[in-house]
């Protein structure tokens, strides 16, 4: 079956209330010149290529990045405030803050090797006696871990699983558990 084409009405044939179709032929020239820009108004950099700042530039600064990381921290949004923290790491190598900060996270969550790795890196850029203090506690926590599992894994005869459980008991003596 073949398709008719029907030819498009002119401009000219429009109804009421129905947009017009565009002119196909090119406008013709205005019937005054444009004035040309002086050379001062040629030298001016035009407004549209003026540089601006980026919709989120506030978002890259590193003092925006730290109050968000913060503001999720204390509000209990451990996985957001930790994409934060390692952003600000790549932002600043060099600062012992945001390590330290993320070590406290991976502490609070539980994931003790990985607050020991961090509280690590914070040491590496300043030696610090409370990032010393909280990787102590870290290691602490893991070895009390280690010593528990050891202590189930072990025959109850073995030697070494009585000594296990002293150990146990005079170091959570000493820490107060």
């Amino acid at each position: 079956m073949e398709r008719l084409s029907v030819p498009a009405a002119p401009a000219s044939a429009a109804r009421a209330g129905e947009i017009a179709a565009a002119p196909t032929t090119p406008a013709a020239a205005p019937e005054f010149p444009t004035p040309r820009p002086s050379p001062a108004e040629r030298a001016a950099p035009i407004p549209e290529a003026l540089p601006r700042k980026p919709p989120n530039a506030d978002a890259a600064h590193p003092g925006f990045i730290e109050d968000r990381a913060r503001q999720a921290y204390e509000t209990g949004r451990l996985d957001v405030a930790e994409g934060y923290y390692l952003q600000l790491i790549r932002l600043k190598p060099k600062d012992a803050a945001p390590w330290f900060h993320l070590g406290n996270l991976y502490s609070e969550q539980g994931r003790l090797d990985s607050a020991e790795r961090a509280y690590r890196e914070s040491l590496r850029r300043r030696d610090d006696a409370r990032t010393l203090h909280n990787l102590g506690l870290s290691q602490v926590k893991l070895g009390v871990g280690a010593l528990r599992e050891a202590q189930k894994r072990l025959p109850p005869d073995d030697p070494a699983r009585r000594e296990t459980q002293e150990f146990l008991r005079i170091l959570l003596e000493s820490i107060g558990k």
